[in-house]
């Protein structure tokens, strides 16, 4: 333990030590640039190291970027000092003095300085450096419970222009969870109700806007329900999870579903009654298909050929022990259930080694048809073309299950390999099994 607590010491030596050097290389240039300038090359310090280190052929992993952050975070407080000490500000400077200052994470320097930039304005200023100026406010303001000041704040923002309804959301986001933190509840569910509503309404254009969207709309599940349960209105916070299970399930999102039933096991609601709930919301849609590679134990298929059935996605990895451990239990359903129209597909990707040794395709395919016959499963492997079925479904934790109905409607997702997580699914099994096409369809 000593010695790594000393080559963490190093590390980080030497990490301020390039830091120093390199802030002082910057000196004597960073003089005579304008606060726009200086706020630039700190806001962009990580994204442009970062290509320096891939141009390099070095990895840029989660430890470096931290490293990158800490290393921006100095750089920012350097420069806000700087240009606070100039005696020419004027106008729009104090805004990037503030962002500056933002990049620092000193939250008070950053309301001061963009008070300073909007007093230079009158209200009505049409900007987009206001607006922005305006939301820093609220949103810190809030967190240090200076919730007068936030609000009064975001009514100027609501009033501003240009309108940026797609930023409203985030920003009202902010001021439910400062709330909520403060016992506000009430309060907390005006602004994240508001938050939610206005989430929905907006259209995600690109896979990151979607990704943005679904990230914000699962940490808004989480305060609402969080606010309703707190206030005492246990049906409207059961109506918040399962409206985000349900949504889990169109999306799909297996990622937005272990989101909501963290926030269902960690809170004590009971997954059988959101289970119930979640029935008024389901969607006619289909599950996308897979993306298929190679077909170990069965011949190639499609979603859409396996329709009339209840199929049962298994997301795995040779290397992933609670995934192994769900293997008794699959072998059991498929040897229970197949006669009755049930099917398991075990959905996997080539990793390019396994059992520790580095592996091609072709060595890959024969391992885990070796692999299928040690274990002993009855069923088919789908090894799927890398992170593509992963992404579709939004799958960032194995063993994920998802289960189609007859009509190849997604109908339950299960993550982990839990007792109740297992009855659950088993109960799902037994339920759609039990409708016909037709009824699954209409429902």
């Amino acid at each position: 333990m000593k010695l790594k607590k000393a080559n963490a010491r190093l590390v980080f030596g030497l990490i301020t030590l390039s830091l120093v050097m390199a802030v002082s290389a910057t000196t004597a240039r960073s003089q005579n640039r304008s606060a726009a300038e200086l706020h630039n090359e700190a806001s962009e310090y990580v994204k442009v190291k970062s290509k320096e280190m891939i141009s390099e052929g070095k990895r840029v992993n989660a430890e470096t970027r931290e490293s990158l952050l800490q290393e921006q975070k100095s750089l920012a407080k350097k420069y806000a000092a700087e240009v606070a000490a100039r005696n020419d500000l004027k106008g729009v400077d104090f805004y990037y003095l503030g962002s500056l200052y933002s990049l620092a994470e000193n939250d008070v320097k950053t309301i001061e300085a963009m008070k300073r930039f909007l007093a230079a304005y009158p209200p009505e200023t049409k900007s987009d450096a206001i607006q922005s100026a305006r939301s820093y406010i609220v949103v810190l303001a809030a967190k240090q419970k200076q919730f007068a000041d936030a609000e009064q704040t975001f009514q100027a923002w609501l009033k501003g222009e240009p309108r940026m309804p797609n930023q409203r959301p985030a920003i009202e986001y902010s001021l439910a969870v400062s709330f909520y933190k403060d016992g506000k509840y009430d309060e907390a569910i005006k602004y994240g109700q508001s938050a939610f509503d206005d989430l929905k309404a907006l259209e995600a254009k690109t896979l990151a806007e979607r990704r943005a969207k679904m990230e914000l709309y699962g940490n808004l599940v989480e305060i609402l329900a969080l606010s309703y349960r707190k206030a005492k209105n246990t049906d409207q916070a059961l109506g918040v999870l399962a409206e985000g299970r349900a949504l889990s399930f169109t999306i799909p999102s297996a990622k937005l579903y272990r989101k909501v039933m963290t926030v269902v096991s960690g809170s004590g609601f009971s997954e059988k009654k959101l289970m119930q709930k979640v029935e008024s919301y389901k969607t006619a849609d289909v599950a996308p298909e897979l993306t298929i590679e190679e077909w170990l134990g069965q011949e190639a298929a499609t979603l859409d050929s396996m329709r009339g059935k209840v199929v049962l996605l298994d997301f795995w990895a040779t290397w992933c022990g609670p995934c192994i451990s769900t293997f008794p239990r699959l072998r059991e359903w498929h040897k229970k259930y197949s006669p009755e129209g049930f099917t398991i597909v075990g959905v996997t990707q080539f990793y390019g080694e396994a059992d520790g040794k580095k592996m091609t395709p072709l060595q890959e395919t024969e391992f885990l048809g070796e692999f299928r016959k040690k274990h002993k499963l009855p069923y088919g492997f789908a090894v799927s073309k890398r992170g593509e079925d992963n992404a579709k479904y939004d799958i960032n934790a194995y063993p994920t299950t998802v289960l189609l109905d007859r009509s190849g409607v997604i109908r339950y997702i299960g993550i982990g390999a839990g007792a109740e997580e297992s009855e659950n699914l088993q109960d799902m099994i037994e339920k759609l099994l039990k409708e016909t096409k037709q009824t699954a369809v209409n429902q």
